[in-house]
């Protein structure tokens, strides 16, 4: 009985939280790391909370981030313990933006025009290199008079075509690594036009140094000093920098105003008075000892409690499983949330899709390569917990049909190899798909006692499940022809009762049953699919085998034989978790979840800050 009971899935339980209104902030961030709430406004008397102040205030904020975003933490972020109250929290963190920008913003502008400094010292490094040793005396160039004669160095995109230089300006171009650069000596007005028409094909002139020395690798070397005295004075810098985050504690200032900002994105309105304010809503922490442990430790000051959920709320419903069940939910999730009074069959699919899939994709080494992707992609993509057991059941199908990355000469067969009994690996299956049909019916039945409509299943749905079953045995004795006959006079009676005796219902319920008892026999035919891919897998692999051995050579047979197992684990192994999707969906699923219930929709966290 308990294990029937185990399979409904449990409404949320309501909560309510009276905290201080300087602690709302931190009360709400609290319960949203919990990952256990979702929350609900339920008042009839207090005001809504309303923050017009923080959003304009939060645009100042967003002002600074545009400019000095680059300078401040982003990993290290530590928000107040006790923020207090939410516009006294920003004002001050804003106090402390303000006093560090005014304190930094002469060494931001200095680093600044370093790091513009080397890179041009970069792209100046990049046309030295490229211009090798050569005769022009590279130290006259920033000394030319500019009254008389401009000189200018232009960095273009590669292999830029440029029209006819004029006549009265000398030049040299060098193709770097990445850019053209362009050297230019001549009139004033003449080069003038030409950064014009330069810049219309994205050239842009570059600043001649004045430390140039007459060669290049002298010129070199001068630029190597140059770069070594601009990465010294760029780490004191840093270092002063670093100094006023930690002064001004940007650090607290912007934790508490990204605690903020989420809580203004995720909080549309709370109940609040002058003193207190009040959280309520729903939490899958049924016991309420995670709450309170959580809210305790963050030291918020907040009296928690757990009443009787107001009338006009509906609760959200909470899948209540161990860990081992807790990957195969997916599965209920994709056609919704059960309701109350629907059967979660997350514990009965550890057992049922497991068996279905290793089945279909029976090898050992190919389920061990889909059991090590499992575990090592689930903390990433947590939907692929289900290679672990899928892979393990391949593993065990594997070693009864004898094979291992398709060869079936390494181990012996505990039961068969399938292409040698392709019939009885068809029935299996068969056999498998009534089974699971009649578990469906009768979880149907299950829930119709959970609502208090048994009687009503047993009149209708209870005849159809006898009659199912006699034309399922009337494949072995023409006697269950009988209890056919008997099925179809029960759910007739049973419609004319529901009808109050009304015969024009008769009509109805015969095309019902009958479409009902084909859609039964056509689901219990859809599970041969099963063994056909199981014969598929085992042909295919054969097939793999086989062009790997006609390859004539052990490298090349080894190449075949490796790239054939690649193409069966990832063709084969989508194809097959495609049909368990669908066996599982569209024949079990339909015969008792609807998937009625509300979801757990859990408030989600602010990023994670780091422990002190």
């Amino acid at each position: 009985m308990s294990t029937i009971f185990s399979l409904r899935p449990v409404p949320a339980r309501w909560f309510e939280l009276l905290t201080a209104r300087e602690d709302l902030t931190l009360a709400v961030e609290t319960l949203a790391r919990t990952g256990a709430v979702e929350l609900e406004t339920h008042s009839e008397t207090a005001t809504p909370l309303v923050l017009p102040d923080l959003r304009g205030r939060l645009e100042e904020y967003n002002r600074l981030a545009q400019r000095y975003q680059r300078y401040w933490p982003q990993d290290e972020l530590r928000p107040s313990d006790l923020p207090g109250r939410p516009i006294d929290t920003l004002n001050h963190a804003l106090s402390r933006l303000y006093a560090w920008r005014d304190a930094a913003d002469t060494p931001v502008r200095r680093s600044e025009a370093l790091r513009g400094e080397l890179y041009e010292l970069e792209m100046l490094r990049e046309m030295l290199l490229a211009l090798g040793e050569t005769r022009l005396d590279l130290a006259l160039l920033p000394g030319t008079d500019q009254r008389v004669l401009a000189t200018r160095l232009f960095v273009l995109p590669p292999r830029s075509r440029i029209a006819q230089l004029p006549a009265a300006v000398l030049n040299s171009t060098v193709h770097g690594k990445v850019h053209d650069f362009l050297l230019v000596v001549g009139p004033q007005a003449e080069v003038d036009l030409l950064e014009q028409e330069l810049t219309l094909l994205k050239g842009r002139p570059m600043h001649i140094p004045p430390w140039l020395e007459a060669g290049t690798a002298a010129s070199l070397q001068a630029l190597d000093r140059r770069t070594d005295a601009i990465a010294a004075e760029l780490g004191e810098l840093e270092a002063r920098l670093a100094g006023l985050r930690q002064e001004h504690q940007l650090a607290e200032a912007l934790g508490d105003i990204a605690r903020l900002e989420w809580f203004l994105t995720h909080v549309e309105a709370l109940p609040v008075s002058e003193t207190f304010a009040w959280v309520t809503g729903w939490t899958s922490d049924l016991d309420g000892a995670a709450l309170q442990q959580s809210l305790t430790r963050a030291k918020a000051r907040a009296l928690l409690r757990f009443p009787e959920p107001p009338r006009d709320k509906t609760p959200p419903m909470v899948f209540h499983n161990p860990w081992w069940a807790q990957p195969f939910e997916l599965f209920a999730r994709l056609l919704g949330t059960p309701a109350q009074n629907e059967a979660d069959p997350s514990r009965l699919l550890v057992l049922i899709v497991p068996l279905l899939f290793g089945y279909m994709f029976g090898d050992v080494g190919q389920g061990f390569v889909l059991f090590l992707a499992g575990l090592l992609l689930s903390r990433r993509f947590p939907a692929l917990r289900l290679l672990v057991p899928g892979g393990l059941s391949s593993m065990l199908f594997g070693v009864l049909f004898g094979s291992v990355f398709s060869r079936e000469d390494i181990i012996p067969a505990l039961w068969l190899h399938p292409l040698d009994q392709p019939l009885l690996v068809l029935g299996i299956p068969l056999l498998g798909g009534i089974l699971l049909l009649l578990l469906g019916l009768v979880l149907n039945g299950i829930e119709a006692w959970w609502r208090g409509e048994l009687r009503w299943w047993l009149e209708l749905d209870g005849a159809l499940l006898l009659t199912y079953l006699s034309l399922l045995a009337l494949l072995l004795t023409p006697y269950a022809a009988l209890s056919a006959l008997i099925g179809l006079l029960w759910y007739l009676g049973g419609r004319l009762h529901q009808a109050r005796g009304d015969l024009r219902a008769l009509g109805s319920a015969l095309g019902r049953l009958l479409e009902y008892s084909m859609q039964l026999i056509v689901n219990t035919l859809s599970f041969t699919r099963v063994g056909a891919f199981a014969l598929a897998h085992a042909g295919l692999s054969v097939a793999v085998v086989g062009l790997a051995e006609a390859g004539g050579h052990p490298l090349l047979y080894a190449i075949i034989l490796l790239l054939g197992n690649v193409v069966i684990i990832i063709l084969e192994g989508l194809v097959v978790s495609i049909q368990v999707t669908r066996l599982v969906l569209f024949e079990f699923f339909i015969r008792f979840l609807r998937g009625e219930g509300r979801r757990f929709r859990p408030l989600p966290a602010p990023p994670q800050r780091p422990k002190r």
